[in-house]
């Protein structure tokens, strides 16, 4: 593949790309709207299937009953099985696109969802029939798989991903490129809620408060001293993100909860920030109020692993060699779905555009971001495919497509 034809024909894909990432932000898909939901996969099953896809609709796992995800497999003649992951869900309300639509001003594009990850899904829906065109099909599988919970952990998907990438060579996940589409994601970190309770004694406020023990003032206390669990120089961060105490104004509360979110890049550090917790609650304001915690893991870091670190160098190599484009190793604040594909065959993260202020009204889109990341992606599929990224026997003899 010469570089120079390939590149502009990315550029050339530019007002394609767009056209249908306008397509698809002007369409509601929050993670909780279920008729969103439905409305967009239907477009995309048809999408992808007008590509020459073989498409089928996944259900999610209960607590995602409700919500479709898509499975989009592409067949060749070749040995190489690939997995791209995208999700089509978004962080916004319904009527979210009614009330901010697609916009465009040559430099920045703006609506909900727009780069996390509208864009990225657009790129596919482009780049595999350009790739199809300059290569035909060098592999045995080309999958694409579109998430429809991504945004709320994957909790009824995440089995879905496993299953998947247990079946394929190597997974890349289309999710952000930095804000300059520069750099390519080595790590992402995991996370766990913790729920920290203290139960008091209730009583009345003014005729006789010392009977009783205040909740509330006991889980302000406890929530002082996890000020010292995070450990920002790795990456470990322990934050109170939600709570609540008390039902009326006269009332010492007998009841108080918080939400604790944790975030770590070492999985022995959940470990640790459960072990610190548990002591720490043991010093009490108030001798006769019980407190508690409790922990459920979200989903495990990944990355920065001897595998990844050499499969990023390799697209670094490429983008540096074919578009003098330097990219830098990311570390990703939060977890995607990479952490479960990370657990069944070597994932890649890091392979959509650019995003600026994702998840917020502001965010948007940086237009030029679009052609090289879509060079990469179609120059490593098809190093991929001529077995130069990943060994393609982690499924024994594969049967050749005649």
């Amino acid at each position: 593949m010469n570089a120079n034809p390939v590149l502009a024909m990315c550029r050339q894909a530019v007002p394609d790309m767009l056209s249908l990432t306008e397509r698809l932000v002007n369409m509601d898909s929050g993670s909780d709207d279920l008729p969103g939901l439905e409305r967009k996969v239907t477009l995309l099953e048809r999408l992808f299937a007008e590509r020459g896809a073989e498409t089928r609709l996944a259900e999610s796992h209960p607590p995602g009953s409700g919500r479709r995800n898509l499975i989009a497999a592409f067949h060749g003649r070749g040995e190489a099985r690939i997995l791209l992951l995208t999700h089509y869900d978004t962080v916004f309300p319904p009527g979210e696109a009614a009330r901010r639509p697609f916009s465009c001003d040559g430099e920045k594009a703006y609506g909900p969802g727009v780069a996390d990850m509208q864009a990225s899904i657009a790129m596919l829906l482009t780049g595999i029939p350009l790739f199809h065109a300059e290569e035909g099909r060098p592999y045995h599988t080309l999958t694409v798989f579109c998430n429809a919970e991504e945004e709320t952990g994957s909790w009824g998907s995440r089995d879905l991903i496993r299953d998947l990438a247990a079946q394929h060579d190597i997974t890349l996940n289309m999710e952000l490129s930095g804000a300059e589409g520069n750099l390519i994601t080595v790590s992402g970190r995991g996370m766990a809620n913790g729920t920290l309770t203290v139960r008091g004694k209730a009583a009345h406020s003014a005729a006789e408060p010392p009977a009783g023990v205040n909740a509330g003032l006991e889980l302000a206390h406890q929530m002082l001293r996890l000020r010292e669990l995070s450990r920002p120089e790795i990456r470990t961060s322990v934050n109170i993100t939600m709570g609540h105490f008390g039902t009326k104004a006269n009332v010492i509360p007998d009841h108080a909860e918080a939400l604790i979110n944790i975030r770590v890049a070492r999985a022995e550090e959940f470990d640790r920030v459960e072990a610190d917790i548990r002591r720490s609650i043991q010093d009490k304001l108030l001798p006769d109020a019980e407190v508690g915690f409790s922990m459920q893991s979200v989903f495990a870091p990944y990355g920065n692993t001897p595998d990844i670190l050499e499969l990023a160098d390799k697209v670094r190599a490429l983008a540096r060699e074919e578009l003098g484009l330097e990219l830098g190793y990311r570390h990703a604040i939060g977890g995607n779905d990479t952490s479960f594909s990370a657990e069944c065959c070597p994932s890649l993260d890091g392979f959509g555009p650019g995003c600026v202020a994702m998840h917020s009204a502001d965010e948007y889109l940086p237009v030029h971001t679009l052609a090289p990341r879509l060079y990469i992606l179609l120059r490593t599929l098809r190093e991929i495919c001529l077995g130069r990224f990943v060994p393609l026997n982690r499924h024994g003899q594969k049967e050749k497509r005649t």
